[in-house]
């Protein structure tokens, strides 16, 4: 960046600095005069500053941090997902439908449940449920009688019950067996009540991808059935002549997976069963592939754990066509295809809006040009270091002004250097720091420890993010996010800063 300060700064710099077209999503751009601005509506020339938002929200008394939640990037990435499964639904001829599910631990918020449920409703969005409570939320907003409703974990008595209710109320609803053991309590409940079950099946696939929460997935998985378990499954079924009920094959490889050639791999395998169950004379009809669907956080589009190497369009692909072909060898009728893509859903409209309290500067101060004699030597030789700095011996200087600092506290802790000893030492290693920072632009090929020494240069800003107040999703722990100002960008930034919570 430095080599450039001498051209004219413009905000397409700062877009590519902040990489906002690689991770934005199209949603976020930066406006001519220089705010971060967020284009709620994709393909229209609408672009709403961040700036005047801010201005809005602080003169009805409203203080930051704020997390502010935009409804139309919902109503956005659900038409998108939808629309990319049609496309590749169509351009393969594909004989099934598309069926998103939005999984409710993923947000809880009601007005989440509320767009997902307005918008999904003309796309037959459902929801993936995980509890009695979620499923009690998910049924007081669902209207959609095509609307799949899966309903996941752990199943008690009460949660069974609601769940036969909602399929006898004429919802699409799905009791997916988790545990070998939930099968006899769900059929002694559907027997009672005299309701025939729609039954899902969650298999453990073998394939075992990167990203977070892998470990749903692989044979050592806590969730989902083993090979020999789906069978003694089909085999009470078929005794009790209630085969069409099992209707669904469930599998979930993990959350933010970031190589498709590993979400490939993991949809053969479950077409392939799924193909089984069909032939073993399950009704089938739904193959839900769980979740997996990765966000671009760092935009640099490869398969690191906080990014993706595929597009939406060849996610939705790939996916078609490895069960077409799959079932297609077996002559089955092409399957409704499953997601519960919550990530991609809520991903882009959350946006944590903090402001800055302060700033810790590391202070240049002037340097002795000569020393007391009963300084320590250390502290002679760390002067002489910095007077004798040049381009040809930046990376010695360094390493020697690394020695003597270090030697400098050593002295310190055994009580031969005094306070003011060790801070004269200090001003002396940071202007030697400062000096070979601004020095190593003129070097063609900078030593690799030098690299970041303007780093060690860098200020302190305090922000008040709140984090336990108003973290984004609880998903979001230990996730990588882009950051950046909201304003100034047509600006030339010129300070290095670490941002650092007070809470």
């Amino acid at each position: 960046m430095r080599s450039r300060t001498l051209e004219k700064w413009t905000v397409e710099r700062s877009s590519e600095l902040y990489g906002v077209d690689n991770w934005g999503g199209g949603y976020f751009r930066i406006t001519p005069d220089g705010k971060m601005g967020i284009t709620p509506f994709p393909g229209k020339d609408v672009c709403v500053p961040i700036p005047s938002i801010i201005s809005g929200l602080q003169e009805r008394g409203l203080g930051l941090p704020v997390l502010l939640r935009i409804e139309n990037l919902l109503d956005a990435q659900i038409s998108l997902l939808h629309d990319s499964f049609a496309k590749a639904i169509t351009d393969l001829q594909y004989g099934g439908e598309f069926r998103g599910v939005y999984p409710v631990k993923v947000n809880q918020q009601q007005q989440v449940f509320e767009e997902i449920s307005k918008v999904g409703d003309r796309y037959n969005h459902g929801y993936e449920v995980g509890s009695k409570a979620e499923l009690i939320a998910a049924l007081s907003f669902l209207k959609n009688p095509k609307a799949c409703l899966v309903c996941n974990g752990y199943k008690d008595q009460d949660y069974i019950d609601l769940a036969l209710y909602a399929g006898k109320m004429g919802f699409l609803c799905f009791l997916v067996l988790e545990m070998p053991s939930e099968l006899p309590l769900i059929l002694d409940r559907a027997r009672i009540l005299g309701i025939k079950p729609r039954i899902g099946v969650r298999i453990k696939v073998s394939t075992q991808a990167g990203g977070h929460w892998a470990e749903s997935a692989g044979d050592l998985s806590i969730f989902g059935l083993s090979t020999a378990e789906v069978v003694d499954v089909l085999d009470l079924m078929r005794s009790r002549d209630m085969l069409d009920c099992v209707q669904l094959l469930h599998f979930h490889l993990g959350s933010q997976i970031p190589n498709i050639r590993d979400i490939r791999t993991a949809v053969h395998e479950a077409a392939r069963m799924y193909a089984e169950l069909a032939k073993e004379g399950c009704a089938m009809g739904f193959l839900d592939l769980g979740g997996g669907l990765a966000v671009d956080y760092d935009g640099s589009h490869t398969n690191y754990a906080s990014s993706r190497n595929y597009t939406l369009e060849e996610y939705c692909t790939d996916i078609v066509e490895s069960v077409m072909a799959t079932v297609d060898e077996h002559e089955l009728p092409h399957p409704h295809i499953i997601t519960e893509s919550g990530r991609a859903t809520v991903a882009y409209y959350s946006v944590l809006l903090f402001n800055v309290l302060d700033v810790s500067l590391l202070e240049k101060r002037p340097v002795p040009k000569t020393l007391d004699e009963d300084d320590p030597e250390a502290v002679h030789n760390l002067l002489e270091v910095y007077n004798s700095l040049s381009l040809k011996n930046l990376q010695e200087c360094y390493n020697d002004a690394i020695y003597y600092r270090d030697q400098i506290r050593q002295l310190f802790r055994l009580g031969q250097c005094s306070l003011r000893q060790r801070a004269l030492s200090d001003t002396i290693f940071w202007a030697v720091i400062r000096a070979i920072a601004e020095k190593l632009p003129e070097m063609k090929n900078p030593p690799s420890a030098l690299k970041d020494v303007d780093l060690a240069l860098a200020s302190i800003y305090y922000c008040n993010m709140s984090v336990f107040q108003s973290l984004p999703d609880a998903w979001a722990i230990g996730h990588l996010f882009p950051i950046m100002p909201v304003h100034r960008l047509d600006e030339l930034p010129t300070e290095q800063a670490i941002l650092a919570d007070i809470t």
